[in-house]
């Protein structure tokens, strides 16, 4: 087993990570793959950056994630690609088009939040969904058909305390819908 660490996230709604998967399929990527796919139900984006489990900071991450104030923000995933990461090995991702501004406000108010309980959060992130962290190749760029994500919930996840790896949620809370209209949450 795995440590045990804690991160907070955003997970696809149902219809979104099945879309996701189509897409996967569409493209044979889950042949190519095989056992270094990353499970479908664990993408996720992620928005802090992992920390060692510590009952203590489990207590300070849940009350961050109490008083997160954002709002909802879409991220268009438009293409798969690969990068090489630190070992073991190639990050096989979904991309999305450009820092949406809704993005970009929901990780500020996660890091403000996280300070505010004196957790300390350096890691920038991009919006991108992993679909394999040790791929054995490269992967040219697939463009894909447009998905959009709306990231209307924020998790406090518990990662490395199961086989099969699997993300237990410890808290989870809703983002608000904005005051302005829906196609302003798109990238401008």
């Amino acid at each position: 087993m795995s440590e045990r660490r804690l991160l907070l996230i955003a997970k696809p709604q149902p219809e979104v990570l099945s879309a996701m998967v189509q897409e996967v399929t569409k493209h044979q990527l889950h042949t190519r793959l095989g056992a270094a796919l990353f499970a479908p139900e664990n993408w996720h984006q992620s928005l802090s950056r992992p920390y060692r489990y510590e009952a203590g900071l489990c207590e300070r991450l849940l009350l961050a994630g109490s008083r997160i104030a954002a709002d909802c923000c879409v991220v268009t995933l438009n293409r798969i690609s690969s990068q090489h990461a630190a070992a073991p090995g190639i990050h096989w991702a979904f991309r999305a088009r450009g820092q949406p501004k809704g993005f970009l406000a929901l990780l500020s108010a996660v890091r403000s939040a996280l300070i505010a309980q004196g957790v300390d959060e350096r890691q920038g992130h991009s919006p991108h969904v992993t679909i394999s962290y040790r791929a054995p190749t490269p992967l040219s760029s697939r463009v894909i058909a447009p998905i959009d994500w709306t990231i209307d919930e924020i998790q406090l996840v518990l990662a490395g305390d199961s086989e099969p790896y699997r993300y237990r949620t410890l808290g989870r809370w809703a983002l608000t819908t904005p005051r302005y209209p829906y196609a302003q949450l798109r990238l401008l």
